[in-house]
């Protein structure tokens, strides 16, 4: 298993999360120095410290405190890079006892969105049981079905979305067809469906464009675009597999 670790002014919790199940590798996300206290700094000291005791190689990430989307991408980016053929992403584990809320709240989005488990740390004034770390519950999510090419096919299609920012079926369709990794020509109207179903895009009568310097809009046509959900998908796209039933 591996573990992502947030960590705020207590760090001991850090290593609570730990004593859960071993991981074989460790990660901790910690924001830069302060005036009033030295996190990476703290972050550095408690990497040597885990290594030399407890024998678990562990990886420092930097992240901003307040920067809500940049930890969520750092948290799917290593869930995607450490994953292989004999990992499922139930073998990672998020502590997200440290750090801002901010923080906290971005990691439960990522754990969410891949489908990791979530570490708590209580306090020990709190709680009298033998175990302080709980594993808090998420709401389920489908599993993949294995439908290989379909799934395949809508990840890049949310790909394509995101490459053109803002788009109609014209374009998206002109984008698709210069994909070679699509041998046959997907529905796409199927795909749309599916992806505004699953919240990751919006689709909205009309098109607005500008002409002669002024203003128009062509009702005939319609505009597709991500929204702040479909922008992870579209980063991580191997996460689609788990959606598309």
């Amino acid at each position: 298993m591996i573990q992502i670790a947030l960590l705020g002014r207590t760090s001991v919790v850090v290593e609570y999360g730990l004593r859960k199940s071993i991981p074989t590798k460790l990660f901790i996300l910690h924001t830069e120095n302060q005036s009033d206290y030295q996190y990476e700094s703290e972050a550095s000291r408690l990497k040597e410290k885990i290594e030399s005791e407890y024998n678990i190689p562990v990886a420092l990430r930097k992240v901003g405190a307040f920067d809500m989307k940049g930890i969520i991408n750092t948290i799917l980016d290593i869930i995607m890079k450490e994953k292989d053929s004999t990992f499922d992403k139930k073998n990672f584990a998020i502590n997200i006892t440290g750090g801002t809320k901010l923080m906290v709240a971005a990691a439960s989005t990522a754990a969410y969105l891949a489908g990791s488990r979530l570490y708590y740390v209580m306090e020990s004034t709190k709680y009298r049981g033998d175990d302080p770390v709980i594993e808090l519950p998420l709401p389920a999510r489908p599993v993949n079905d294995n439908r290989g090419n379909t799934s395949k096919n809508t990840a890049i299609i949310l790909q394509k979305i995101k490459k053109l920012v803002k788009s109609n079926n014209t374009m998206l369709i002109h984008e698709i067809q210069k994909d070679r990794r699509l041998k046959k020509k997907p529905r796409i109207q199927y795909h749309l469906n599916k992806l505004r179903d699953l919240d990751l895009i919006t689709i909205k009568q009309g098109w607005e464009y500008t002409q002669d310097g002024k203003s128009k809009t062509d009702y005939k046509k319609r505009t597709i675009q991500l929204t702040t959900t479909g922008q992870y998908y579209a980063e991580f796209p191997e996460l689609i597999g788990d959606l598309v039933k």
